[in-house]
């Protein structure tokens, strides 16, 4: 099972809602952002049960945290629920975005809010993805937001506040989790993923996240990258290769970003073993390859890392990828040509 509380307890969201707490000044309404869309719904239950807990944090252990994280507690309500979206599906005889929240959904927790709190002393409505409303949910749930019933707190769970109308942002706390750096997630993942070598990797690729370093983590796909990287570090020796890899990379229609995630991560082990550090390299199951690699040396592969972090900024800019990859590939053989020479 994998314990991300520490890294949320670290985060100014967690610290936000707990100075809250401890003031008695909980706010009426929280937007939670995350670009981890796989760990979004993880995060939004873990800052409920902090607001639920009668610990001064959270102890994910009592009734409270325990029915809060099977989303069975009778005070703690998550939207979409699945009858409104099984009843919106049957009227419109379509199938429905099946983590959208629709106006029924709204309609349900406006006249929820009214009843009482069974068990705690406080009653919360968890809106998930709700990035996805539309404009009439989002309308429809204006004024309960501005000014829910006593004791009625409502959360929003956002990968993006883009399409949140103003209105909407305008009556709620914004609480952001930030992407964490690739120490703390690999911490987080090490007893979940054992093989650290394909964890290094998939963390690297990760953006940041948990959720995606989880998937590429069972990716065989990402293998398959790294092979293909490394074919080309071995073999890109003249301009007739940079076009070849270039081609080849495209029609395997590769992610952009994974593809500079892996080159760095392996021009940086090219690096280390260049400096005769080998203990330090990050893919270890790819030293054999990475020592084939003759004709780089430091000065090559720091002028290939630093045209890297280039192409990552250019890419931000949206240049077309296919330009930016052959230009990538041109400056790191024109640099590795360039060193030999000095």
């Amino acid at each position: 099972m994998i314990d991300f509380t520490a890294i949320i307890q670290n985060t100014n969201a967690y610290r936000m809602i707990q100075s809250d707490k401890q003031k008695g000044s909980l706010s009426h309404a929280y937007l939670v952002l995350t670009s981890d869309k796989d760990m979004l719904e993880d995060y939004v239950k873990l800052l409920v049960s902090l607001m639920c807990c009668e610990d001064n944090g959270v102890c994910l252990t009592c009734r409270t945290c325990r029915l809060i994280a099977d989303k069975m507690h009778p005070d703690v309500i998550f939207y979409p629920q699945s009858k409104a979206k099984k009843d919106k599906d049957k009227e419109k005889g379509a199938k429905a975005k099946a983590d959208t929240v629709c106006t029924e959904d709204i309609v349900s927790l406006i006249e929820e809010s009214f009843i009482k709190p069974i068990e705690c002393d406080k009653k919360v409505f968890v809106i998930l993805n709700a990035q996805d409303m539309n404009v009439q949910a989002q309308n429809k749930l204006l004024k309960t937001l501005e000014e829910p019933p006593k004791n009625v707190h409502i959360v929003l769970g956002a990968t993006s506040e883009f399409s949140l109308l103003p209105t909407v942002k305008s009556r709620v706390k914004k609480l952001e989790i930030p992407p964490f750096d690739n120490q703390t997630i690999f911490k987080a993942l090490e007893n979940e993923c054992p093989d650290h070598q394909k964890l290094n990797l998939a963390v690297s690729c990760g953006d940041g996240t948990i959720g995606k370093a989880l998937s590429l983590y069972g990716d065989k796909s990402l293998q398959n990258l790294t092979e293909l990287v490394l074919d080309m570090l071995v073999n890109m020796n003249s301009s007739k290769d940079v076009l070849k890899y270039s081609t080849k990379i495209t029609e395997q229609k590769v992610d952009l970003s994974q593809f500079l995630s892996v080159l760095q991560l392996l021009l940086r082990d090219l690096l280390v073993l260049a400096q005769k550090k080998q203990a330090l390299a990050l893919n270890k199951q790819a030293i054999d390859e990475l020592e084939k690699t003759k004709n780089f040396n430091t000065g090559s592969l720091i002028h290939a890392l630093e045209t890297v972090n280039e192409a990552e900024k250019r890419k931000k800019f949206n240049m077309n990828e296919t330009m930016l990859l052959e230009w990538l590939l041109f400056q790191i053989l024109e640099g590795k040509h360039k060193w030999q020479k000095l």
